[in-house]
C-alpha cells in the first residue's frame, strides 16, 4: 500500500521522458559539437597556454605540410638534374649573392633549409605537444575535482541506487580516458587541418604547374568521399564505447566489492564462483573492446584504398597526356601529403565518438539531480534547544514501497528516547529522516520548530552527535579520528573524550598512546574498539541532540558497563535517541517509542509497555532469555 501522499518524483529520481529528450537532443549534435561544448568550460582558464599551442601547432603543420615538399620538389632537381632554379627562389637567392655565385650557394642553401625545416618543426611540435599535454593535465585535476565535489554534495538515495566500484570508475578511469582524447583531438585539430590544406596548396601549385587540372579535381572529389566511412565507422564506435565503458565500470564494481567482502568469500567458499564472475565480466570488456578496435581498424585501410584509387587515377590520366617521372612523382607526393591528415583526422571523429561514450558516464553523475538539495534561504534556530517533530511523515526508499507511514511524534527538548522494534521497523530510517540524509515524501521533520529541508545540511548536522552501529574511522592516528567531532579540539579534550569512552583502556597498549596509527576502516583495531573510539566522537562533539544507533552493539556488556554510566551523563539535559537490542541501554530512557512496519504502535515507558504493548513485552522477554544464557546481567 502506498502513501496517498508519495509520489515517485518526490525521490528526486530522473524523469524518464526528460531523459529520452535530452538524448535526442544530443544526437542532434555531432561528436564533435558535444566535445568542443563541454571542453570549453575547462580550456577557458588556459587560453593564454592554448594559443601558444596552437602557434606551435600551426608552425609546425605548414613546415610539415609545405616546407619539405617544396625543398624536396623545387631544389633537388636543381641540385641534381641540373634544372634552373624557381622564379621565386632565384629572386630570393640574388638579393644576398652575386649571379655567378649562385650554383654553389644554391647547394649550400638547400643542404642547410632541410635541416632547419626539420627543426623548426621539431620544435614547434614539442611546443604544442607539451603545452597540450600540460593543458590536458589541468583539465584532468579540474574534472577529477568536480566529479569528486559532486560525489560529496549528492545524497545517500544517489549512491544507494550506484554501484560504488563504477563510480570509481567514473571518476579515475573515465575522467583519464577523456583528458588523453582531449589532447589528442586538440593536437589534431590544430595540426592536421592546417597540414592538409598546405598539402592541398602543394597539390594546386604542382596541377597548375603540369596542367593537370582534372587530376586536382578528382583528388579533390575523392577527399570529399572519404568523409563517408569516417562518418559511418564514427557511429559504429560511439555504439561500442558505451559498452567498454560500461564493462569497464562493471569491471571496478566486481573488483571493489571482492576486495570490500573477503571475509565472508572465504567463509563461504565463494572463491571459484567469484572467479567466474570476474571471468564473465573480463570476457565482456574484452569482447567489447575487441569489437571497437576491430571498427576503428578498418579507418585506414578505407582511406587508404581511396588514395590507391587517386594514385591509380593519375598515373592513368597523367600517362595519357603525356605527364613525365618529374611530374607524376610531384602530384603523387602531394596526394599523399593530402591524405595522410585525413587519415588522422578521420581517427580524430572516431577519438571524439568514443570520447563521448566517457562523456555520457561522467555527465551522469555531474547532472544528477541533488535529491536532497540546500534550501535557497536556511534557516537556523536562534537557540539550539532539540525538540524534535514528526508531523504526518511518509517515507520509502523506494516510492512504491513505503518504510514509514504517518508518523505522528513530538518529542520534547531534553528526553531521552528510545527506538525498540524488530529488524525492519524504521527505527534506523526515522534518525535517516532526522538527520535528513533523505527527504520525507510527505510531511514534514522539524527541529526547534524550523523543517530541516529549510535548514542549511552542515547547520543541521553540526548540531547532532550521531554513533551508528558500524563506525566508519579513516586511515590516520586515533586522535585525529576522534578530533572528527570537533576539529577545533584541543588534545585535553580528545583525551577526556577517550578517557569517558573507555578509549583509554587500550590506547596504551603500544605506548603510543593518540598518536597510534589505525589503518584504512579502522585496521588494526577490534569491532568493540572502533565502536569506543566512535562514541569519543560523540562525547567530544557535545552536540545538543545525541543519536546511537546501536552504539554499543560491538561491546561485550562489561565494556558496556563501563561507558554507560558516562552515555547517561552524556545524554542527560540534551535530547537523545538510542536504538539498542539491549534492554539494559534502553532502560535509561524516558520514553520508548515501539515500532513495527514503519509506524509507531505503542509510546510509553518501560513499566507502562511492560503492561500495555505485546510487541514490546516479546522482544522484552526474548532480550532477557538472551542475557541469562550469556551469563550476564538482568536487563
Amino acid at each position: 500500500m502506498i502513501c496517498p501522499d508519495c509520489a515517485p518524483s518526490a525521490l528526486g529520481r530522473i524523469n524518464p521522458e526528460l531523459l529520452m529528450r535530452k538524448q535526442s537532443t544530443q544526437g542532434q549534435e555531432s561528436s564533435m559539437q558535444r566535445a568542443v561544448a563541454l571542453w570549453r568550460e575547462y580550456l577557458l582558464p588556459y587560453k593564454g597556454t592554448l594559443v601558444w599551442a596552437v602557434i606551435g601547432g600551426m608552425v609546425a603543420a605548414v613546415a610539415s605540410g609545405f616546407g619539405v615538399p617544396v625543398i624536396l620538389q623545387e631544389m633537388f632537381p636543381v641540385i641534381f638534374d641540373g634544372k634552373p632554379l624557381p622564379p621565386w627562389a632565384e629572386r630570393v637567392l640574388l638579393w644576398y649573392v652575386e649571379p655567378e655565385n649562385l650554383p654553389w650557394v644554391t647547394v649550400w642553401a638547400t643542404a642547410a633549409m632541410l635541416p632547419l625545416v626539420v627543426v623548426v618543426k621539431g620544435v614547434s611540435s614539442f611546443i604544442n605537444v607539451y603545452l597540450l599535454s600540460k593543458i590536458g593535465l589541468g583539465v584532468l585535476e579540474t574534472l577529477r575535482l568536480k566529479v569528486y565535489r559532486k560525489y560529496q554534495d549528492l545524497s545517500l538515495a544517489f549512491h544507494d541506487r550506484q554501484q560504488k566500484g563504477d563510480l570509481l570508475s567514473r571518476l579515475m578511469q573515465d575522467t583519464q580516458f577523456l583528458q588523453g582524447g582531449l589532447v589528442q583531438i586538440a593536437n589534431d585539430l590544430i595540426i592536421q587541418p592546417l597540414t592538409l590544406l598546405a598539402a592541398l596548396g602543394f597539390l594546386i601549385y604542382r596541377a597548375s604547374v603540369s596542367q593537370q587540372f582534372l587530376i586536382l579535381l578528382a583528388n579533390m572529389l575523392l577527399v570529399g568521399v572519404c568523409v563517408i566511412p569516417i562518418r559511418y565507422i564514427g557511429k559504429k564506435m560511439l555504439a561500442r564505447a558505451r559498452v567498454v565503458q560500461s564493462s569497464q565500470g562493471d569491471l571496478s564494481s566486481t573488483l571493489q566489492e571482492n576486495f570490500s567482502s573477503q571475509r565472508d568469500i572465504r567463509a563461504f567458499e565463494l572463491e571459484q564462483q567469484q572467479i567466474g564472475l570476474f571471468r564473465s565480466r573480463i570476457h565482456r570488456y574484452i569482447q567489447a573492446s575487441i569489437s571497437a578496435v576491430r571498427w576503428q581498424s578498418l579507418l585506414t585501410p578505407l582511406i587508404e584504398f581511396v588514395s590507391a584509387i587517386a594514385m591509380g587515377a593519375t598515373l592513368f590520366v597523367g600517362n595519357m597526356n603525356g605527364m613525365n617521372m618529374g611530374d607524376f612523382a610531384a602530384l603523387a607526393t602531394a596526394m599523399y601529403l593530402c591524405y595522410e591528415p585525413v587519415k588522422k583526422l578521420g581517427a580524430v571523429h572516431n577519438k571524439a565518438e568514443t570520447l563521448n561514450a566517457g562523456l555520457e558516464r561522467i555527465n551522469h553523475v555531474l547532472d544528477a539531480p541533488d535529491d536532497v538539495p540546500e534550501p535557497e534561504n536556511p534557516k537556523s534556530p536562534e537557540e539550539w534547544k532539540g525538540e524534535v517533530e514528526f508531523s504526518n511523515v511518509c517515507f520509502g526508499y523506494q516510492a512504491d514501497a513505503p518504510v514509514m507511514k504517518n508518523i505522528d511524534i513530538r518529542i520534547p527538548a531534553g528526553q531521552v528516547v528510545a527506538l525498540v522494534g524488530p529488524s525492519g521497523a524504521g527505527k534506523t530510517t526515522f534518525i535517516n529522516l532526522l538527520c535528513r540524509f533523505y527527504d520525507v515524501l510527505s510531511g514534514s521533520v522539524k527541529v526547534d520548530g524550523i523543517d530541516v529541508r529549510e535548514m542549511g545540511k552542515k547547520d543541521l548536522l553540526s548540531h547532532i552527535a550521531l554513533v551508528s552501529q558500524f563506525p566508519v574511522l579513516f586511515r590516520g592516528s586515533v586522535a585525529d579520528n576522534i578530533r572528527i567531532g570537533r576539529p577545533e579540539a584541543s588534545d585535553a579534550e580528545v583525551e577526556e573524550a577517550g578517557r569517558m569512552s573507555a578509549v583509554d583502556s587500550f590506547i596504551n597498549e603500544t605506548g603510543e598512546g593518540y598518536a597510534r596509527m589505525i589503518g584504512e576502516m579502522g585496521e588494526g583495531l577490534s569491532g568493540g574498539q572502533r565502536q569506543r573510539v566512535s562514541l569519543a566522537r560523540a562525547f567530544l562533539k557535545n552536540a545538543p541532540i545525541l543519536v546511537l544507533d546501536e552504539a554499543t552493539a560491538s561491546l561485550d556488556m562489561k565494556s558496556e558497563e563501563l561507558i554507560q554510566k558516562e552515555i547517561e551523563k552524556l545524554a542527560s539535559g540534551r535530547t537523545a535517541f538510542i536504538i539498542a537490542h539491549r534492554f539494559s541501554t534502553i532502560r535509561m530512557a524516558d520514553r520508548i517509542l515501539v515500532l513495527e512496519k514503519g509506524s509507531i504502535i505503542a509510546d510509553g515507558t518501560h513499566e507502562e509497555l511492560m503492561v500495555s504493548s505485546p510487541l514490546y513485552r516479546e522482544l522484552y522477554n526474548k532480550q532477557q532469555m538472551v542475557a541469562e544464557e550469556e551469563g550476564g546481567a538482568s536487563c
